[in-house]
Protein backbone atom coordinates (compact mmCIF):
# COMPACT_ATOMS: atom_id res chain seq x y z
CA UNK A 1 0.00 0.00 0.00
CA UNK A 2 1.26 3.62 -0.60
CA UNK A 3 1.20 6.22 2.13
CA UNK A 4 0.61 9.72 0.96
CA UNK A 5 -0.84 12.86 3.35
CA UNK A 6 -1.32 15.93 1.69
CA UNK A 7 -2.28 17.50 -1.86
CA UNK A 8 0.02 19.20 -4.53
CA UNK A 9 -1.57 22.17 -6.36
CA UNK A 10 -0.90 21.37 -10.22
CA UNK A 11 2.10 24.50 -10.37
CA UNK A 12 3.63 22.42 -7.70
CA UNK A 13 3.55 18.87 -8.89
CA UNK A 14 4.89 20.38 -12.10
CA UNK A 15 8.04 21.28 -9.99
CA UNK A 16 8.39 18.12 -8.64
CA UNK A 17 7.95 15.74 -11.33
CA UNK A 18 10.73 18.97 -13.33
CA UNK A 19 13.15 18.30 -10.27
CA UNK A 20 12.99 14.58 -10.06
CA UNK A 21 16.25 12.91 -10.73
CA UNK A 22 15.33 10.83 -13.31
CA UNK A 23 12.95 10.72 -16.86
CA UNK A 24 9.96 9.84 -17.33
CA UNK A 25 6.54 9.15 -19.30
CA UNK A 26 3.17 8.39 -18.62
CA UNK A 27 0.05 6.71 -20.79
CA UNK A 28 -3.63 6.40 -19.41
CA UNK A 29 -5.41 3.31 -19.74
CA UNK A 30 -6.24 3.08 -23.53
CA UNK A 31 -2.74 3.32 -23.96
CA UNK A 32 -2.40 6.92 -24.91
CA UNK A 33 1.00 9.12 -24.05
CA UNK A 34 -0.13 11.80 -22.19
CA UNK A 35 2.97 13.33 -20.24
CA UNK A 36 6.88 12.46 -20.37
CA UNK A 37 10.10 14.96 -19.50
CA UNK A 38 13.72 14.27 -19.73
CA UNK A 39 16.76 13.88 -22.42
CA UNK A 40 15.36 9.93 -22.93
CA UNK A 41 12.44 11.51 -24.68
CA UNK A 42 15.20 13.89 -27.04
CA UNK A 43 13.83 12.10 -30.22
CA UNK A 44 9.91 12.55 -29.42
CA UNK A 45 8.30 15.28 -30.53
CA UNK A 46 4.89 16.69 -29.12
CA UNK A 47 2.99 15.36 -32.48
CA UNK A 48 3.59 12.22 -29.63
CA UNK A 49 1.50 13.29 -26.88
CA UNK A 50 -2.27 12.12 -27.33
CA UNK A 51 -0.77 9.23 -29.25
CA UNK A 52 -0.50 5.38 -28.87
CA UNK A 53 2.20 4.38 -26.88
CA UNK A 54 3.45 2.22 -28.99
CA UNK A 55 4.20 4.88 -31.60
CA UNK A 56 6.94 6.03 -29.28
CA UNK A 57 8.69 2.78 -29.15
CA UNK A 58 10.89 0.87 -31.61
CA UNK A 59 10.19 -2.13 -33.44
CA UNK A 60 12.79 -4.23 -31.65
CA UNK A 61 11.26 -3.49 -28.15
CA UNK A 62 6.98 -4.32 -29.08
CA UNK A 63 6.69 -7.51 -28.43
CA UNK A 64 8.91 -6.74 -25.15
CA UNK A 65 6.17 -3.45 -24.40
CA UNK A 66 3.00 -5.50 -25.62
CA UNK A 67 3.64 -7.97 -22.98
CA UNK A 68 4.59 -5.55 -20.11
CA UNK A 69 1.21 -3.94 -21.35
CA UNK A 70 -0.88 -7.34 -21.21
CA UNK A 71 0.37 -8.26 -17.51
CA UNK A 72 -0.18 -5.17 -16.13
CA UNK A 73 -3.51 -4.75 -17.70
CA UNK A 74 -4.22 -8.50 -16.10
CA UNK A 75 -3.40 -7.21 -12.92
CA UNK A 76 -0.83 -10.59 -13.51
CA UNK A 77 2.48 -7.53 -12.70
CA UNK A 78 2.54 -4.58 -11.00
CA UNK A 79 6.56 -3.59 -11.98
CA UNK A 80 8.99 -4.61 -14.95
CA UNK A 81 12.56 -3.13 -15.51
CA UNK A 82 15.48 -3.43 -17.18
CA UNK A 83 18.94 -2.15 -17.21
CA UNK A 84 21.65 -2.10 -19.51
CA UNK A 85 25.49 0.01 -19.81
CA UNK A 86 25.38 2.57 -22.59
CA UNK A 87 28.92 4.37 -23.67
CA UNK A 88 29.89 3.54 -20.05
CA UNK A 89 26.77 4.69 -18.33
CA UNK A 90 24.53 2.46 -16.29
CA UNK A 91 20.81 3.27 -17.21
CA UNK A 92 18.12 1.62 -15.86
CA UNK A 93 14.16 1.54 -17.20
CA UNK A 94 11.28 0.54 -15.00
CA UNK A 95 7.57 0.29 -15.98
CA UNK A 96 4.91 0.82 -12.92
CA UNK A 97 1.31 -0.30 -13.31
CA UNK A 98 -0.65 2.88 -12.48
CA UNK A 99 -3.73 1.32 -10.38
CA UNK A 100 -6.36 3.41 -8.30
CA UNK A 101 -7.52 2.78 -4.86
CA UNK A 102 -9.55 -0.17 -6.06
CA UNK A 103 -6.89 -1.41 -7.92
CA UNK A 104 -8.15 -0.82 -11.47
CA UNK A 105 -5.38 -0.21 -14.07
CA UNK A 106 -5.28 3.43 -15.15
CA UNK A 107 -2.45 3.16 -17.16
CA UNK A 108 1.57 3.32 -16.89
CA UNK A 109 4.41 4.96 -15.94
CA UNK A 110 7.90 4.79 -17.52
CA UNK A 111 10.74 5.95 -15.28
CA UNK A 112 14.37 6.14 -16.52
CA UNK A 113 17.32 7.03 -14.35
CA UNK A 114 20.77 7.16 -14.95
CA UNK A 115 22.11 5.02 -11.85
CA UNK A 116 26.45 5.34 -12.68
CA UNK A 117 26.48 8.11 -10.13
CA UNK A 118 24.97 5.93 -7.52
CA UNK A 119 27.19 2.41 -8.71
CA UNK A 120 30.31 4.44 -7.61
CA UNK A 121 29.16 5.32 -4.31
CA UNK A 122 31.46 3.78 -1.55
CA UNK A 123 31.16 3.78 2.12
CA UNK A 124 28.66 6.19 3.95
CA UNK A 125 26.99 9.43 3.98
CA UNK A 126 23.62 8.73 6.03
CA UNK A 127 22.88 12.27 6.25
CA UNK A 128 22.31 14.49 3.19
CA UNK A 129 25.50 17.14 2.64
CA UNK A 130 28.13 18.23 0.00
Amino acid sequence: MLWKRGSLTPELADLVFTHLPCDLSVADGDDVLVYWKGATYKTCDARFIGRDVRDCHPEESMACLEEILRAFKAGEQDVAEGWQEEHGALKRTRYFALRDHDGTYRGILEVNEDLTGARALEGEQALPGW
